[in-house]
């Protein structure tokens, strides 16, 4: 074997983590189910037998989506991930046409469904679909998998790593060995628990004789001990503003919308604003929801906004979940859109200092241990939320599948009970904008696009403020219909 034919170094860990755990047991509620989605659209219908050999080749190069979750005697502790000795690809690929003039519209409504429909967690948690009958002999790709398998920096990186650069075949590439079957029992899997739990203990010690030697200083102790206790409660949302009673209900059923943006106005309005391009992100979302507000007659001063923080560390492994949660009190009776971005920013800011930041990472490998039932209600501290917003950087690059080219890439969330999912990734110089709200909390969703659609537009237009003749011909946020 050759060093090129290796597997990437992506998903490698044979346990899942703290973070994943929780999502891969949050879905004993069916309104907490944690499905992350794509969706890509080619500029011409990929050939099929190229694209099947891809995902034969991509699944020997990231053995991850050859493998299924093991869970252990009592669905208690950290799960495994094993190879599926009854891997098909069969099962997990598949080519479907969409009916009608396959407007953007009913390719959206196909991938809503296709999305709401849960895994089968007894076999790799992913699905991918080729999508046919799009106008002009173009297609789409829709891929849906298990949050724990990945979050949203994890998946671009895989996704870098196994889309091609080229549209025309790579001759004589080189083709990884199939993993190796290793399929533990579930006593096997308790063995390593208890195993890591042995591990843990001299981290335990460290950590128990650093609070010792902190009781030299206890006016020092005792002021970090409070300043964590009282982070606590601001990272679990048991002080974020009341939902909008606009957006209170709750269906389990999900609804897509997507928009793009060229990230070049995007980052005009940061530099005019100086902020970061995630503020001017944050602050076009609340000026959307502001203005829904705003037509409806029903205006609130804030909303719960929920967004993940990124920890993971230059040298932590590739796939899995790396990320914390920061809560915001989305300023929605703000009406000016450049003091919105600020008050945005500096709520960013907040929240990523928090002390206790990091609170569900810390506590996981105690979570884990709880039952499947009890454990689900911490992914529902997220229920709360009117909305949550996540931004990943993209792939910069052109990209390519089977001989298509990749035209965007729009990323849609799951909904674990909060009323919107937002997800942008900016491909090639777009922003890709796609949101994922639930039926019941958006009555009126032609409206509310309407309405982001504006709150985006007036924060992209900040940027003319600095009487710049480019500045004021940026090009604004559309929808795609």
């Amino acid at each position: 074997m050759t060093s090129e034919d290796r597997p990437i170094d992506w998903g490698t860990e044979s346990r899942l983590s703290p973070v994943d755990t929780v999502m891969w047991r949050g879905d004993t509620d069916r309104n907490l189910r944690s499905t992350i989605s794509m969706l890509e659209v080619y500029d011409c219908t990929p050939d099929w037998d190229r694209l099947v050999a891809a995902h034969e080749w991509g699944s020997r190069m990231a053995p991850r989506f050859r493998q299924r979750v093991v869970e252990a005697p009592l669905a208690a502790g950290a799960p495994s991930w094993a190879v599926d000795p009854d891997f098909d690809l069969h099962y997990h690929l598949r080519r479907i046409r969409i009916g009608g003039d396959g407007s953007m519209r009913e390719l959206l409504e196909t991938c809503e469904q296709l999305a709401m429909t849960p895994l089968d967690p007894r076999r790799p948690p992913w699905e991918g679909y080729l999508i046919e009958g799009l106008p002009d002999g173009t297609a789409a790709y829709f891929l849906k998998a298990h949050h724990a398998l990945t979050d949203g920096l994890g998946a671009i990186i895989a996704l870098a790593q196994l889309h091609s650069t080229s549209r025309d075949p790579i001759p004589d590439k080189p083709q990884p060995p199939a993993p190796e079957v290793d399929e533990p029992s579930a006593l096997d899997v308790l063995g390593r628990q208890l195993a890591e739990e042995v591990e843990r203990v001299p981290l335990l010690a460290s950590k128990a004789l650093e609070g010792v030697l902190a009781l030299r200083n206890p006016k020092r102790a005792l002021s970090k001990v409070l300043r964590y206790g009282r982070s606590v409660p601001r990272v679990a949302g048991l002080v974020s503003p009341p939902g909008s009673p606009l957006l209170a209900g709750r269906s389990g059923s999900w609804r897509f919308t997507a928009f793009e943006v060229p990230f070049v106005s995007l980052k005009a309005a940061a530099t005019a604003t100086k902020a970061s391009v995630n503020d001017v992100y944050l602050g076009g979302l609340i000026g959307g929801f502001r203005k829904y507000h705003e037509r409806l007659d029903t205006m609130v001063d804030a909303i719960p906004v929920a967004i993940p923080i990124s920890v993971r560390k230059p040298d932590d492994p590739a796939g899995g979940n790396r990320i914390a949660v920061g809560r915001l009190a989305g300023p929605v009776g703000i009406d000016d859109p450049f003091e919105r971005v600020l008050t945005v920013r500096e709520q960013v800011r907040a929240a990523r200092n928090e002390p206790a930041v990091d609170v569900f990472n810390t506590a996981g490998p105690v979570l884990a241990w709880m039952p499947g039932q009890l454990l689900a209600q911490f992914s529902g501290t997220t229920s709360g939320n009117d909305l949550q917003a996540s931004n990943v950087p993209g792939i910069p690059w052109e990209t390519f599948v089977a001989g298509a080219r990749v035209e965007r890439m729009y990323p849609f969330g799951p909904l674990p009970g909060c009323g919107v999912m937002a997800t942008m990734i900016t491909h090639n110089g777009v922003a890709c904008l796609g949101l994922n709200s639930d039926a019941a909390a958006i009555a009126d969703p032609e409206l509310f696009a309407e309405c982001l659609v504006e709150g985006f537009n007036e924060v992209i237009d900040l940027a003319a403020d600095h009487d710049d003749e480019e500045a004021a011909e940026l090009p604004r946020m559309t929808r795609v219909i």
